[in-house]
């Protein structure tokens, strides 16, 4: 996320705004093969484990080949597939591009088509370190591609290569974490592959295993990605870029309450197959409440201060990012300080319904796109993405952890009550703030956040925070101040 904040205003800016709706609309219209072997990682990781513990390496080697045959055989579909849509764009694409913008789609297609073909079969050997828990050798090949990606983009923009640059620089990090991958699978852990008698028999079980992740992911992809194609037909490509740049800060939003739950997982499976509900209902809302302090705290500066972000992070030409991002992440506030009773869910194998209702709402929200699409651009999808999100991630849900999670909404919502009256002081302090200290560069906006962020602690431990968790922070400053 970081390496996001500090990349990309260079990018936009040496880009322009018009090469840059071209590159996101590509890369999200390709996006969408890597549905494809969405949830077969895990597949291949449940059929490992079971072999494992038989100490079938025999079953094992076949199984390696046969994924490999399986994903390499989907690569060469993605690489077909989109070199079609290459020499057809305009039927994928709409009207909104002019030529020149459809002849640079055309080149981008090609070369993202061949990095979704790589990345598929990629995607065997990445399963089979994952397989070995190599974690350590996972995450530093993970920081290593993530810095060195937007190292050598900057390099290539510098040198005029633009989004064609950036999209062989992609390319050519995935051919290399490949290569290493395939290194490190053949000569640290001599893994074999087996592609006789393959277990074809194997593939049922596989898809009905994974469909359900599909099915998430269409949902994830109706929700965030396909208004880009949509303002391809009804808009240009200045419309995508600001919807794309409103839609990476929502997501930047949304990707901080992962980092809070994700620690407790074991527990939730725990308490689940224990049957403790008091306990988990505990849990859920003692998560919930740390993801507020951070969650409310991003949200009421971006609302406050958001416009003076977006003017000098993003740049001229992007100022209805601003209302594309505050309409989108308004309405999953609370659903984002609830996510752990997605787990709740899933533990208990009562997700299949919860994907098929988002499904379907995905599916509503993106027909209530199009008229406003036409009539409001980028802010007439993100209108229609948000009325989605309030009705189903705040009425349905909470009725679905209730009913399939066996969670005490009623009790969480009388807890969250408790910050009424800090959430009023916030907001009152936060525009007093804002009307006091005009923003007119960056440090002017880190002057002014920092301000903030110690009003909010203030505010927040004095009439937010319960008595356990001001414990908490007593015990943290007295072990910071030793």
């Amino acid at each position: 996320m970081l390496s996001n904040l500090l990349y990309t205003p260079i990018m936009l800016r040496m880009l322009g705004q018009s090469e840059y709706g071209v590159y996101s609309l590509s890369s999200s219209v390709i996006g969408y093969f890597a549905l494809l072997y969405t949830g077969m990682s895990s597949t291949y990781l449940r059929y490992y484990s079971s072999y494992r513990a038989k100490g079938d390496e025999d079953s094992i080697a076949r199984l390696n080949g046969l994924f490999l045959v399986l994903f390499s055989s989907m690569g060469l579909l993605a690489l077909v597939l989109g070199m079609a849509m290459s020499f057809n764009l305009k039927a994928v694409l709409g009207s909104g591009l002019t030529e020149a913008e459809l002849s640079l789609a055309k080149v981008l297609f090609v070369i993202m088509s061949v990095n979704m073909a790589l990345l598929m079969p990629k995607t065997v050997f990445a399963a089979l370190v994952i397989a070995q828990e190599r974690f350590v050798f996972i995450k530093l090949l993970g920081v290593v591609t993530a810095i060195l990606s937007p190292v050598l983009n900057l390099i290539l923009l510098y040198q005029g290569y633009g989004s064609v640059g950036m999209s062989i620089v992609v390319l050519a990090v995935t051919v290399a974490d490949l290569l290493v991958n395939i290194w490190y699978c053949h000569f640290r852990f001599r893994c074999r592959f087996d592609f006789k008698r393959l277990p074809f028999y194997l593939l049922p079980g596989m898809f009905s295993f994974s469909v359900f992740l599909v099915l998430q992911g269409i949902m994830d992809q109706l929700n965030w990605h396909l208004g880009k194609i949509l303002l391809s037909y009804v808009a240009d490509s200045a419309a995508i870029a600001v919807y794309s740049v409103g839609l990476q800060i929502d997501l930047m939003f949304g990707s901080m309450a992962g980092a809070f739950y994700g620690v407790v997982v074991p527990q939730i499976y725990r308490l689940v197959q224990e049957q403790k509900l008091d306990e988990l209902t505990q849990l859920w809302i003692k998560v919930g409440r740390y993801q507020f302090y951070v969650l409310f705290f991003i949200w009421s500066a971006f609302i406050t201060f958001g416009q003076d972000f977006i003017r000098l992070w993003a740049g001229h030409g992007y100022d209805d990012a601003y209302w594309v991002a505050v309409i989108l992440m308004t309405p999953i506030v609370i659903h984002l300080c609830q996510v752990m009773g997605m787990e709740v869910i899933r533990a208990y194998n009562k997700h299949a319904q919860w994907v098929m209702v988002h499904l379907l709402f995905a599916g509503l929200g993106f027909v209530l796109c199009i008229p406003l699409a036409s009539l409001y651009g980028a802010i007439g999808v993100a209108i229609g993405t948000c009325v989605n999100s309030f009705l189903v991630t705040n009425i349905y849900d909470n009725w679905y952890y209730y009913k399939a999670g066996k969670l005490d909404v009623v009790r969480f919502f009388r807890n969250f009550s408790g910050f009424l009256p800090a959430v009023l002081v916030v907001l009152l302090s936060v525009n007093i703030l804002s009307y006091l200290f005009p923003v007119s560069n960056w440090l002017d906006f880190a002057a002014v956040i920092t301000c903030f962020l110690l009003l909010y602690c203030v505010i927040m431990y004095t009439l937010g925070m319960n008595s356990s968790e001001r414990m908490q922070v007593k015990k943290i400053i007295r072990r910071c101040s030793f």
